[in-house]
């Protein structure tokens, strides 16, 4: 059974500086709104695996991964949660976790924030 992705989406209320641990290789997106809801563009390159300090002007963010994560906030202002697996995730807030027990078996992917 092939495993979900956590799907982490951040709302930066003014410019910040963070530091995000991941295990895997991921994208960071910016989410923009347009007259046909948000449109998702890569914001910088894509993250390694490790610390990544990373500099993020206002707005909302996301970014999917399949290991454990956690953000540090070093400076500003950031909101972060878990979105579920629901089509559109979009905007914030993300919505309650889903417990129909749809979710492959295993331990999914953990995200902390400090």
């Amino acid at each position: 059974m092939k495993k979900k992705p956590l799907r982490i989406s951040l709302l930066a209320r003014e410019p910040s500086v963070v530091d995000l641990t991941v295990g895997d290789r991921v994208q960071l997106d910016r989410l923009t709104p347009s007259p046909r809801g948000y449109l998702a563009e890569r914001h910088g390159r894509l993250l390694d695996p490790g610390v990544t300090r990373l500099a993020l002007p206002a707005g909302h963010y996301f970014f999917k991964t399949l290991s454990d994560a956690h953000l540090r906030v070093v400076t500003g202002g950031v909101a972060a949660g878990i979105v579920s697996h629901e089509k559109d995730p979009w905007p914030q807030p993300p919505p309650a976790p889903n417990v129909a027990g749809d979710e492959p078996a295993g331990d999914p992917p953990r995200f902390t924030v400090e």
